[in-house]
């Protein structure tokens, strides 16, 4: 018997921006709304140009629900 894979569809919001989550080189994490990986990289640079943070580019991708379920459910541990 063959089991197929669950395929979760990605977390879309009514503007059709897709949740990128990712992780930071020097610690930490953090996701971004954006419609592409062009819109995600103004947006980075807008919400944080000013910092000395880099982007860890091997962690990001979109998020799923389940995924964006647990990424909150570890920042909520961490952060209270």
């Amino acid at each position: 018997m063959k089991h197929r894979a669950k395929y979760e569809k990605l977390l879309k919001n009514s503007k059709g921006q897709y949740r990128y989550q990712f992780c930071w080189v020097s610690g930490g994490f953090n996701d971004i709304w954006a419609t592409n990986l062009k819109e995600f990289k103004s947006e980075l640079k807008r919400q944080f140009g000013n910092s000395n943070l880099d982007v860890d580019y091997n962690t990001l991708h979109k998020a799923t629900e389940s995924g964006a379920r647990s990424w909150d459910k570890a920042g909520d541990m961490v952060c209270w």
